[in-house]
């Protein structure tokens, strides 16, 4: 029995809201029932909480959005953030000591995003060098994520490294808005550079279809090995943004990060095959995991507990994914 044209019509219009805007609308329900069970939620000072919280993530997810759309995958970068961690922290307490901070700063700062970028490079390389797909960057860089995850153990021993150096540019990384305007600024420029310029445009044609990309002409293998080196620089970015934060680092610093980057990335609707999504999802994906996060902690909601809404949103994402390609496929074949 097929639908009255009027119930097809407003059914047909429900689809293209949730597919369109599902994930605003999910974030708009969560403050709602957030702010409901928990007056504290609201308040500025809880909303600046989030905002620093989830700008650290944030700056992550940008560089595993720039991965994902080319059909790639990276779990490499929490341990990165790890390694990144403990080096930067290092270099400051032994060169960062009174008028030096500021100069060790940068000079950490530096350091952990040529680190982190050759890291990003050699994923990259190897993918190419074996013409990997969504599974062959999926182990290769599983195998890096145990690689760099070691490297940062046998620097410090597996010991946590608390800060010692004096105040300065590297505490300024996480006070305030900083790590708000960082995360947003960087978001403008690199939704800029996919949005609207040839590079960008290149790396959705990569993840849409990386043999018709290669038959165009675009030099798939090193925008590939690029692109990768950038989201290794954004893991050196949240490391130095974290660490300033609690003035320390420790050789398990980002262990996790990399799944939550994925999640908020997914959830944001950039697609895990490559091709669909954007830097603007992903500002979204990342608010969504950083509200669902502080309002069950305000709440309440026990930590394990917590898990259970975070692995339920994963599964939502990947369904939402495959329900969005179904009907795109049913509308291409129109």
């Amino acid at each position: 029995m097929s639908l009255k044209p009027g119930i097809h019509n407003f059914r047909t219009k429900i689809i293209k809201i949730l597919r369109s805007q599902g994930v605003l609308i999910g974030l708009v329900l969560i403050i709602i029932v957030a702010s409901i069970l928990e007056r504290s939620f609201l308040t500025a000072s809880n909303l600046l909480n989030i905002l620093r919280q989830a700008s650290a993530l944030g700056i992550l997810c940008l560089g595993v959005t720039f991965v994902m759309m080319t059909g790639g995958m990276d779990l490499s970068v929490g341990s990165t953030v790890s390694l990144c961690a403990v080096v930067a922290v290092s270099m400051m307490n032994k060169y960062g000591q009174g008028t030096a901070s500021n100069s060790a700063a940068l000079l950490a700062i530096l350091t952990v995003l040529a680190i982190a970028f050759f890291i990003g490079v050699t994923n990259g390389f190897l993918i190419v060098l074996f013409n990997g797909r969504l599974g062959e960057t999926f182990i290769i860089t599983y195998g890096m994520q145990i690689v760099v995850a070691a490297l940062a153990l046998l620097f410090t021993g597996g010991q946590f490294i608390a800060g010692t150096f004096g105040t300065g540019l590297y505490q300024w990384m996480s006070s305030g808005f900083v790590p708000i305007i960082l995360f947003l600024s960087l978001a403008m420029i690199m939704h800029i550079v996919l949005a609207y310029t040839p590079f960008g445009r290149q790396i959705s044609f990569i993840g849409a279809n990386m043999d018709c990309a290669r038959m165009s002409g675009i030099k798939v293998s090193g925008i590939r090995i690029l692109v990768y080196g950038i989201c290794g620089m954004c893991a050196a970015l949240t490391s130095i943004i974290v660490t300033s934060r609690v003035y320390s680092a420790s050789p398990l610093q980002g262990n996790g990060y990399e799944l939550d980057a994925i999640a908020a990335v997914m959830v944001g609707g950039t697609s895990q095959t490559g091709g669909t999504g954007g830097i603007i999802n992903t500002i979204l994906g990342v608010l969504v995991l950083g509200v669902l996060g502080n309002a069950l902690n305000v709440i309440g909601v026990d930590a394990n507990a917590q898990l259970l809404f975070r692995g339920a949103i994963i599964l939502v994402a990947v369904g939402l994914d495959m329900w969005n390609k179904s009907i795109s496929l049913k509308e291409s074949a129109k």
